[in-house]
């Protein structure tokens, strides 16, 4: 008994999701612009149904005027079936191959489309009556106007009222019993409860691929980022430069700044890895705050070492400004041993961006920079071949 109660809950509970549109509510709380992207990607289906809607009615209205009606009456129908069929299919067109889409543009679209076609169709069907015979072209012209929208239910409920009225002056007009008003009720009915079905299930189906597509973009950005100190890593760096490389090409000069700490394995078995972490994140700390004003290119490139890409800036500016970021490690006063925590800084030329060849080349060249001020003492910068030691700077333990 339990059972079954819980399965007519959740058939009602699905019910009423799906008249109420819940889910485009849950989409419009959770956040207003994929609410926003998911109205207007509705809207533009309409316009891509619209477009082939009114192809089929232009066809059909041709077809029509072959065996046009005797009666002005008529015939006006026809003409603004065709006529209003040729021009939204110009207009549908128009608004789904648009660069920007305008959604009041679109609904404005959607109504007129109902409104001048279901009175041209009521035109015609009202001809055919008059002149004796059933309206099968007008039941016709009704059924694709019925396949073409994904409507909220209060779009639904106007245009169906609109084709429910129609038959009911038709059952009025040619006497129609009881049994003709209850089809036309359910029938309306049935197309109330399918439009709402085909608006909640294309709802559905775009916000997953959304969901979906920013879940993969989360992961891409994780996976481009070091966990411990927040910056780009290698495979993000990277991707970073070669984003860089393909809009902007030979526009840009790139230089090169690899960062290492001194003695940092002593360091960590000295600490531990505990400490040792915290040592990296605060370098980072001092790192950031210093280069975060002239780039976004910042990366852990391995266990202690960052690399740092500059663009457009001169060689003597990337030196002060890799002169900064010792002095900054160096002012921090990170205690290891009887000394400090201090950092060499290698310093790579600059060179016109082109392509991934030359990020690798520099960073090649700062490398080799890099084992110079190894070399020449370390806590120093190395650059164009020489080791820079600033006279205040701290020896290394």
């Amino acid at each position: 008994m339990n059972k079954i109660r819980t399965f007519w809950t959740k058939v009602f509970r699905n019910f009423k999701a799906v008249i109420t549109a819940q889910y485009e509510k849950e989409a419009r709380d959770e956040d207003p612009r994929t609410y926003e992207q998911l109205i207007t990607h509705l809207y533009l289906k309409n316009a891509h149904r619209g477009l082939l809607m009114c192809v089929c009615v232009l066809i059909m209205g041709i077809v029509e005027m072959t065996a046009l009606p005797k009666d002005v009456f008529g015939i006006a129908g026809v003409v603004l079936l065709i006529l209003s069929a040729a021009v939204f299919m110009w207009l549908f067109g128009k608004a789904s191959f648009s660069r920007e889409t305008n959604v009041s543009l679109l609904r404005t679209l959607l109504y007129g489309y109902w409104g001048i076609l279901t009175a041209a169709v009521a035109v015609i069907g009202v001809s055919r009556t008059l002149g004796g015979e059933f309206p099968c072209c007008a039941l016709g012209f009704t059924v694709l106007m019925l396949l073409f929208p994904i409507m909220n239910i209060f779009e639904s409920l106007t245009f169906t009222a609109v084709i429910f009225f129609s038959a009911a002056v038709y059952g009025l007009y040619t006497k129609q019993g009881v049994t003709y008003y209850l089809l036309a009720l359910f029938i309306s009915a049935a197309y109330i409860w399918l439009s709402a079905i085909v608006r909640c299930c294309s709802a559905n189906i775009w916000l997953g691929e959304r969901r979906l597509d920013m879940t993969e973009e989360r992961c891409r950005l994780i996976s481009q980022e070091d966990s411990l100190t927040g910056l780009l890593n290698k495979t993000g760096l990277s991707a970073k430069f070669a984003e860089i490389a393909e809009h902007y090409g030979n526009d840009k000069t790139i230089s090169v700044i690899l960062i290492d700490i001194d003695n940092f394995r002593a360091f960590n078995h000295m600490y531990g890895y505990d400490k040792s972490d915290e040592c990296l994140y605060r370098v980072c700390k001092c790192i950031k705050i210093v280069a975060k004003p002239y780039t976004d290119l910042i990366s852990r490139f391995g266990g202690d070492d960052f690399v740092l890409v500059f663009e457009n800036m001169n060689e003597l500016d990337v030196v002060k400004l890799a002169e900064q970021l010792r002095q900054s490690v160096e002012t921090m006063a990170q205690t290891f041993g009887d000394g400090i925590v201090t950092v060499s800084v290698g310093v790579s030329g600059t060179a016109k961006l082109a392509g991934k060849q030359t990020y690798s080349d520099l960073l090649n060249e700062a490398d080799n920079m890099l084992m110079i001020a190894k070399n020449g003492g370390k806590n120093c910068i190395g650059f164009k071949g020489k080791a820079f030691l600033h006279e205040s700077r701290r020896p290394v333990v």
